[in-house]
């Protein structure tokens, strides 16, 4: 229920430097379904709809990656992407690089702004990640399955990073920028709500995101 999202993170996988096969799974349970963007070569979208369809404060996320956690075998590179956020081109790329010698990786520096109140907020990672920059195989991919087929009583990101014991590395990169306050849906984080952040006065997205700061324009101050 985020179609302006949903189409956003098409363009920004098309324009990954990364030019290597993909399967996009997109978890949709709302209605009416998403349009899947057309995809350049090498990316195989799979949409799942599960037999749920979520309703107005509803937290679905465990529940929509556990659907989507099937379609993933357990020998696969499992990048988690939201469909609110900027992906720069070299995202893949570089992640995909550095998880050559682990089987847990993630940028250490979370960024986030909000296109509705113009506000915006850095969380530097000390131990984990955002779910949205976190890359996975082997056994922390393992984890992840188990987690998401449970009762998790706190966030994915925090369970997954703490619990895993095996090879991981924050990344110093940043090529990812948690978007906030699209129109649809309504996010579940506290980087939605309206005190959230600080007011940008120098163009801050687009010094974060360049020209893609363009695709938000037009789409501020649409609830």
């Amino acid at each position: 229920m985020r179609p302006e999202g949903l189409a956003l993170l098409g363009e920004y996988l098309n324009e990954q430097t990364y030019d290597g096969p993909l399967t996009w799974i997109v978890v949709d349970d709302c209605d009416p379904g998403s349009r899947i963007p057309r995809m350049r070569e090498g990316i195989d979208p799979l949409a799942v709809r599960p037999g749920w369809r979520w309703k107005p404060g509803q937290n679905t996320q465990a529940a929509c990656m556990r659907e989507g956690l099937k379609k993933v075998p357990d020998s696969a590179t499992l990048l988690i992407l939201e469909d609110d956020d900027v992906y720069l081109p070299e995202y893949i790329e570089t992640m995909l690089g550095a998880l050559a010698d682990y089987e847990l990786i993630g940028e250490r520096i979370s960024r986030y702004y909000n296109i509705q109140t113009s506000k915006f907020r850095v969380l530097p990672g000390k131990v984990h990640a955002s779910l949205a920059a976190t890359v996975c195989c082997g056994s922390a991919l393992a984890l992840l399955k188990t987690l998401c087929a449970t009762d998790v009583r706190k966030p994915i990101d925090f369970a997954l990073w703490r619990s895993f014991q095996g090879r991981k590395k924050l990344l110093d990169t940043q090529n990812v920028v948690g978007i906030k306050g699209l129109p649809g849906r309504p996010g579940i984080g506290v980087g939605h709500r309206r005190h959230f952040g600080s007011p940008d006065n120098s163009d801050t997205l687009r010094m974060w995101a360049g020209n893609y700061a363009d695709n938000y324009e037009r789409l501020r101050g649409i609830g």
